[in-house]
Protein backbone atom coordinates (compact mmCIF):
# COMPACT_ATOMS: atom_id res chain seq x y z
CA UNK A 1 0.00 0.00 0.00
CA UNK A 2 2.83 2.03 0.77
CA UNK A 3 4.55 1.87 -2.20
CA UNK A 4 1.51 2.57 -4.48
CA UNK A 5 0.82 5.84 -2.38
CA UNK A 6 4.47 6.66 -3.06
CA UNK A 7 3.84 5.68 -7.21
CA UNK A 8 0.64 7.64 -6.89
CA UNK A 9 2.53 10.61 -5.92
CA UNK A 10 5.00 10.02 -8.75
CA UNK A 11 1.77 9.74 -11.37
CA UNK A 12 -0.30 12.61 -9.70
CA UNK A 13 2.32 15.11 -11.66
CA UNK A 14 2.02 13.61 -14.84
CA UNK A 15 0.44 16.69 -15.97
CA UNK A 16 1.21 18.81 -19.21
CA UNK A 17 2.88 21.25 -15.99
CA UNK A 18 5.81 19.90 -13.73
CA UNK A 19 8.11 16.88 -14.04
CA UNK A 20 11.17 15.64 -13.60
CA UNK A 21 13.93 13.18 -15.04
CA UNK A 22 17.05 11.28 -12.88
CA UNK A 23 20.51 12.27 -14.97
CA UNK A 24 22.01 9.74 -16.53
CA UNK A 25 25.47 8.44 -16.38
CA UNK A 26 27.64 7.04 -19.60
CA UNK A 27 30.51 6.33 -18.00
CA UNK A 28 29.00 3.04 -16.13
CA UNK A 29 27.29 0.06 -16.93
CA UNK A 30 23.88 0.50 -17.95
CA UNK A 31 21.68 0.81 -15.48
CA UNK A 32 17.91 1.25 -15.35
CA UNK A 33 17.81 5.58 -15.51
CA UNK A 34 20.77 5.46 -17.88
CA UNK A 35 19.06 5.96 -21.67
CA UNK A 36 20.09 8.43 -23.67
CA UNK A 37 17.98 10.78 -25.88
CA UNK A 38 18.79 11.59 -29.85
CA UNK A 39 17.20 13.15 -32.60
CA UNK A 40 13.80 12.41 -30.89
CA UNK A 41 14.69 8.90 -29.99
CA UNK A 42 15.13 7.90 -25.99
CA UNK A 43 16.94 4.81 -26.26
CA UNK A 44 17.67 2.41 -23.02
CA UNK A 45 20.23 -0.11 -23.29
CA UNK A 46 19.50 -1.45 -19.88
CA UNK A 47 15.62 -2.13 -20.40
CA UNK A 48 16.47 -3.14 -24.64
CA UNK A 49 14.28 -1.32 -26.46
CA UNK A 50 14.51 2.89 -28.19
CA UNK A 51 11.17 4.60 -28.35
CA UNK A 52 11.11 7.34 -31.97
CA UNK A 53 9.08 10.46 -30.73
CA UNK A 54 7.51 12.18 -34.16
CA UNK A 55 9.22 15.54 -34.51
CA UNK A 56 6.76 18.25 -32.84
CA UNK A 57 7.84 16.18 -29.94
CA UNK A 58 10.74 17.09 -27.61
CA UNK A 59 12.42 16.33 -24.44
CA UNK A 60 11.36 18.22 -21.48
CA UNK A 61 12.73 21.33 -19.42
CA UNK A 62 10.70 20.61 -16.39
CA UNK A 63 12.13 19.13 -13.11
CA UNK A 64 10.07 17.27 -10.41
CA UNK A 65 11.26 15.59 -7.11
CA UNK A 66 12.67 12.45 -6.68
CA UNK A 67 10.85 9.36 -7.61
CA UNK A 68 9.94 6.90 -4.65
CA UNK A 69 12.76 3.96 -4.03
CA UNK A 70 13.13 1.36 -7.02
CA UNK A 71 11.39 3.60 -9.38
CA UNK A 72 12.79 5.74 -12.09
CA UNK A 73 12.10 8.50 -14.53
CA UNK A 74 13.08 7.45 -17.76
CA UNK A 75 12.30 9.69 -20.13
CA UNK A 76 9.85 12.74 -20.34
CA UNK A 77 8.71 14.47 -23.45
CA UNK A 78 5.81 17.19 -24.52
CA UNK A 79 4.01 18.53 -27.34
CA UNK A 80 2.84 21.62 -28.20
CA UNK A 81 -1.03 21.43 -29.10
CA UNK A 82 -2.43 24.98 -29.90
CA UNK A 83 -4.12 24.55 -26.60
CA UNK A 84 -2.74 26.59 -23.55
CA UNK A 85 -2.21 23.09 -21.89
CA UNK A 86 0.23 20.55 -23.95
CA UNK A 87 0.26 17.00 -24.17
CA UNK A 88 3.11 15.17 -22.29
CA UNK A 89 4.57 11.38 -21.63
CA UNK A 90 6.26 10.33 -18.98
CA UNK A 91 7.88 6.84 -19.50
CA UNK A 92 8.82 5.47 -15.77
CA UNK A 93 10.55 2.15 -14.42
CA UNK A 94 8.92 0.54 -10.90
CA UNK A 95 11.09 -2.44 -9.42
CA UNK A 96 8.57 -5.33 -9.12
CA UNK A 97 10.81 -6.84 -6.28
CA UNK A 98 9.02 -3.48 -4.25
CA UNK A 99 5.79 -5.36 -4.16
CA UNK A 100 4.65 -8.29 -1.68
CA UNK A 101 3.08 -10.44 -4.71
CA UNK A 102 3.28 -10.95 -8.16
CA UNK A 103 1.29 -8.62 -10.16
CA UNK A 104 0.51 -9.26 -13.62
CA UNK A 105 0.44 -6.00 -15.99
CA UNK A 106 -3.34 -5.89 -15.77
CA UNK A 107 -3.34 -5.67 -11.94
CA UNK A 108 -0.76 -3.09 -11.49
CA UNK A 109 -2.26 -1.06 -13.85
CA UNK A 110 -6.09 -1.40 -12.44
CA UNK A 111 -4.36 -0.48 -9.25
CA UNK A 112 -2.43 2.42 -9.78
CA UNK A 113 -4.89 4.08 -11.78
CA UNK A 114 -7.44 3.10 -9.07
CA UNK A 115 -5.43 5.18 -6.69
CA UNK A 116 -5.00 8.15 -9.07
CA UNK A 117 -8.57 8.20 -9.75
CA UNK A 118 -9.21 8.20 -5.69
CA UNK A 119 -6.59 10.52 -5.52
CA UNK A 120 -8.22 13.13 -8.39
CA UNK A 121 -11.63 12.65 -8.19
CA UNK A 122 -11.20 11.26 -11.77
CA UNK A 123 -13.29 8.89 -13.97
CA UNK A 124 -12.32 6.08 -15.79
CA UNK A 125 -12.70 6.33 -19.22
CA UNK A 126 -11.42 3.12 -20.83
CA UNK A 127 -10.92 -0.40 -18.85
CA UNK A 128 -7.86 -2.33 -18.55
CA UNK A 129 -6.87 -4.01 -22.19
CA UNK A 130 -4.47 -5.53 -23.88
CA UNK A 131 -2.18 -5.26 -27.12
CA UNK A 132 0.89 -6.38 -28.68
CA UNK A 133 3.69 -3.83 -30.09
CA UNK A 134 7.48 -4.63 -30.98
CA UNK A 135 6.66 -8.37 -30.11
CA UNK A 136 5.79 -6.83 -26.03
CA UNK A 137 2.04 -6.83 -24.25
CA UNK A 138 1.50 -3.99 -22.93
CA UNK A 139 -1.65 -2.70 -21.06
CA UNK A 140 -3.62 0.09 -21.29
CA UNK A 141 -6.42 2.07 -19.28
CA UNK A 142 -7.65 5.94 -19.96
CA UNK A 143 -8.74 8.07 -16.84
CA UNK A 144 -9.50 11.84 -16.56
CA UNK A 145 -9.01 13.90 -13.96
CA UNK A 146 -10.03 18.03 -13.16
CA UNK A 147 -7.32 20.15 -11.70
CA UNK A 148 -8.22 23.84 -11.17
CA UNK A 149 -11.31 23.77 -13.56
CA UNK A 150 -9.38 21.58 -16.36
CA UNK A 151 -10.10 18.70 -17.34
CA UNK A 152 -6.74 16.57 -18.26
CA UNK A 153 -7.26 13.26 -19.93
CA UNK A 154 -4.70 10.60 -19.22
CA UNK A 155 -3.74 7.21 -20.08
CA UNK A 156 -1.22 4.49 -18.80
CA UNK A 157 0.49 1.74 -20.56
CA UNK A 158 2.56 -1.10 -19.28
CA UNK A 159 4.85 -3.42 -20.45
CA UNK A 160 6.96 -6.08 -18.07
CA UNK A 161 10.80 -5.84 -18.56
CA UNK A 162 14.24 -6.82 -16.97
CA UNK A 163 12.30 -7.29 -13.64
CA UNK A 164 10.47 -3.68 -14.06
CA UNK A 165 7.03 -2.52 -14.37
CA UNK A 166 7.81 -0.27 -17.47
CA UNK A 167 5.46 2.22 -18.09
CA UNK A 168 4.26 5.51 -20.25
CA UNK A 169 2.02 7.93 -18.55
CA UNK A 170 0.03 9.68 -21.20
CA UNK A 171 -1.66 13.47 -20.39
CA UNK A 172 -3.41 15.55 -23.00
CA UNK A 173 -6.42 18.44 -22.94
CA UNK A 174 -8.22 16.48 -25.35
CA UNK A 175 -9.51 12.72 -25.96
CA UNK A 176 -7.77 12.89 -29.27
CA UNK A 177 -5.17 14.32 -28.49
CA UNK A 178 -4.79 11.53 -26.16
CA UNK A 179 -5.18 8.83 -28.61
CA UNK A 180 -2.32 11.03 -30.96
CA UNK A 181 0.08 10.78 -27.73
CA UNK A 182 -0.85 7.13 -26.85
CA UNK A 183 0.10 6.48 -30.98
CA UNK A 184 3.73 7.32 -30.66
CA UNK A 185 3.84 3.53 -29.30
CA UNK A 186 3.90 2.44 -32.60
CA UNK A 187 7.50 3.78 -32.75
CA UNK A 188 8.79 1.66 -29.89
CA UNK A 189 11.25 -1.48 -30.64
CA UNK A 190 12.60 -3.40 -28.38
CA UNK A 191 15.58 -5.80 -28.26
CA UNK A 192 13.68 -8.83 -27.67
CA UNK A 193 10.48 -9.85 -26.59
CA UNK A 194 9.12 -9.55 -23.33
CA UNK A 195 7.64 -12.45 -21.01
CA UNK A 196 3.81 -12.68 -21.06
CA UNK A 197 2.81 -11.18 -17.93
CA UNK A 198 1.55 -13.29 -15.75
Amino acid sequence: MKKFLLLLVLLSVTTPFVNGQQAADSSAAPKPDSGSFIENTYKSDFFGFSYLLPGEWQKSRAVGGPPPPGAYYLFIGDRHTGHPLMSRVIVIADAQSNYHSRLSAQQYVSTVIDRQIEHAHGDLIRLPSAFVVGGNHFERADYKTVQDGVTLYKSMVCTDRNGYWLSWTFAAPSERELDDAVNTLQHVSFDRRSPRSR
